[in-house]
């Protein structure tokens, strides 16, 4: 009798062990999914300066869901200082930017800059067109296409830019078809236009270069919504 209640109470805890087991499993699991999981946060508004338009500029950007380096993103600690951080200096905004969002001082309402899945790697205030012409223009270095072909938008692919006005109106790809990414580019203040030239990855080699197709274009910076204009240079 004693030897079948020892047997028994084996058992039980034979039982218990293996349901603690799956329990722990179980656990690690949903928290490696919760690891794969970004989450998208709004950082504190900022403003280019008190000269040019009144309109505060919102990044939206992408943090894991379990961060725990966020609330610890002080600027004034240094040992605290993350990719997840916003650094606004001078003229130019850099961060793990997905989005922007705009916002007129005197109103409550929030303009989204895209509806796009890209990413932001920074944002330059044109501060000499804005002397030239008082046209307050931004300039974007965005990722927004799988330029390696591994099924993803990161920073592994290529970057092309984009151009908006201040309040983020007129966003728009610099480029002249869907598949080009920008090459090179030159302002040319004199006359108020923006030259450049982009490429096309079309022998698949995954490595833009001069031995893939090349277009060339120009943006007015003086028009009204910030025209795109193709020319053939050569």
């Amino acid at each position: 009798m004693k030897k079948a209640i020892i047997l028994l109470a084996i058992i039980i805890q034979s039982c218990n062990n293996k349901a603690t087991k799956k329990h722990v499993i179980n656990s690690n699991t949903e928290q490696e999914k919760s690891n794969s999981v970004n989450k998208e946060i709004a950082d504190l508004p900022l403003q280019i300066d008190s000269i040019t338009s009144q309109i505060l500029i919102h990044p939206i950007i992408s943090i894991s869901a379990n961060s725990k380096n966020y609330l610890n993103r002080s600027s004034y600690k240094n040992d605290n200082i993350t990719n997840d951080r916003i650094i606004h200096h001078n003229d130019v905004i850099t961060g793990n930017i997905v989005n922007l969002k705009f916002q007129a001082i005197n109103s409550n309402k929030l303009i989204s800059l895209s509806s796009k899945d890209i990413l932001i790697n920074n944002i330059t205030f044109l501060r000499d067109t804005y002397k030239k012409t008082t046209k307050e223009i931004l300039l974007y270095s965005v990722i927004d296409t799988d330029t390696n072909n591994d099924k993803q938008i990161n920073q592994k692919d290529q970057s092309t830019l984009y151009i908006s006005y201040i309040d983020g109106s007129y966003f728009k790809r610099i480029s002249i078809t869907n598949k080009d990414i920008i090459h090179h580019y030159k302002f040319t203040l004199d006359n108020q236009k923006l030259y450049f030239n982009t490429l096309v990855n079309t022998n698949k080699d995954n490595t833009l270069n001069t031995q893939d197709s090349i277009y060339y274009g120009y943006i007015d910076l003086l028009s009204n919504n910030l025209n795109i204009i193709p020319y053939t240079p050569i």
